[in-house]
């Protein structure tokens, strides 16, 4: 195999990585569904320590929760439903990410979530703070528009999303790599009006802002991320529009894993779940195996979130060709090179850890 430049490896080796054949008819059907939902999705908002200067994207890596480690939740408010959903929804990052979610009533917790009511009645918006700030705030993750109506759909979309900032991911609009090519007027005017009433600062900050390479892990731009606002075809000088995307893609899988690697708590989604025992007394939250599925304990009873599988591969060069001298690599490509794993970003490449991890 032809040696990599070696100058090159080592610039790319020394840069921080972040953070995903139809015909035209589908295509024009895709664009047009995306459209109508990116107009009607309400969007959270990042919420950034006040000490820290936020004209420049913080180093994620400083945000990021130890790989293995157990983080405690609580819920500050809101009614059992509105929590057996969060709940619900929260853990699906457990099958990827090799760390836990400790649901707790009372004590001391590093994620704390409050609801539309009581004390924060006035409290509209959906947020969480990045990753680890989460530590330093009594209130630190919020749903503003859940209640006992909301569709499965939204439940899965904001909490997965908001969950996905709790573990340090940024919008993925504002992945380095995105290039999106924004109207940036006829932005500014959309979220000038209700129920966002932002400056144009804080377009600039929410939207347009991308995190600098140097500081930021990143994949290739992925559009189906969980983590990325919609956006109808009239925010692009292209007319290329981004949906309400209400699920883990392919990419926010393989690159939380990159970022918590190791054997995750869900591994198999089954592992480590004790089978149902009718003379146990379950919790809203708690799961079970029965009859080769997964159940979830909820307000109402239980629900099937699926088929028991068998845990993916932990080796993070399974499938990747070897770096070849003579092909032409684009930035997300991903190679293996002397028993490791590289990723090809703006910049260079990335190495992201040795095979069999």
């Amino acid at each position: 195999m032809k040696k990599l430049n070696v100058a090159k490896l080592v610039l790319a080796i020394s840069t921080s990585f972040l953070f995903f054949n139809c015909e035209k008819n589908t295509e024009e059907l895709e664009e047009i569904n995306n459209n109508a939902t990116a107009k009607n999705a309400h969007v959270c908002i990042e919420k950034w320590d006040t000490s820290e200067n936020s004209s420049k994207a913080s180093s994620l890596k400083a945000k990021e929760w130890e790989t293995g480690q157990t983080i405690r939740v609580k819920f500050l408010n809101g009614n059992n439903f509105v929590q057996s959903k969060v709940r619900q929804y929260a853990v699906e990052w457990e099958n990827y990410a090799n760390l836990k979610f400790e649901w707790v009533s009372s004590g001391s917790a590093n994620i704390k979530i409050g609801f539309r009511e009581g004390q924060f009645a006035d409290e509209a918006g959906s947020w969480s703070y990045l990753g680890t700030d989460s530590n330093n705030h009594a209130h630190s993750m919020h749903f503003g528009w859940f209640d006992n109506n909301t569709t499965d759909d939204e439940f899965r979309r904001t909490t997965i999303h908001e969950f996905g900032h709790a573990l340090g991911l940024i919008h993925e609009h504002q992945n380095p790599v995105a290039g999106i090519n924004w109207d940036r007027d006829a932005v500014y005017a959309y979220y000038a009006g209700p129920p966002n009433n932002w400056t144009r600062a804080q377009v600039d900050n929410n939207l347009f802002r991308r995190y600098e390479a140097n500081i930021s892990n990143y994949s290739v731009y992925d559009s189906k991320s969980i983590m990325h606002y919609p956006i109808p075809a009239e925010h692009t000088t292209d007319g290329v529009a981004v949906g309400r995307n209400t699920q883990l893609s392919a990419t926010d899988k393989s690159f939380i894993a990159s970022i918590y690697p190791g054997t995750t708590t869900g591994g198999g989604n089954c592992d480590g779940v004790a089978a149902y025992n009718s003379n146990t007394s379950y919790s809203v939250g708690d799961k079970v195996t029965y009859q080769g599925n997964l159940y979830q304990r909820t307000t109402s009873g239980w629900s099937n979130l699926g088929a028991c599988d068998s845990a993916p591969s932990t080796d993070i060069c399974a499938g990747v060709s070897a770096y070849n001298g003579n092909t032409s690599y684009s930035v997300g490509s991903k190679v293996t090179y002397q028993g490791n794993l590289y990723q090809r970003t703006a910049s260079g490449w990335t190495n992201l850890g040795a095979c069999g991890n």
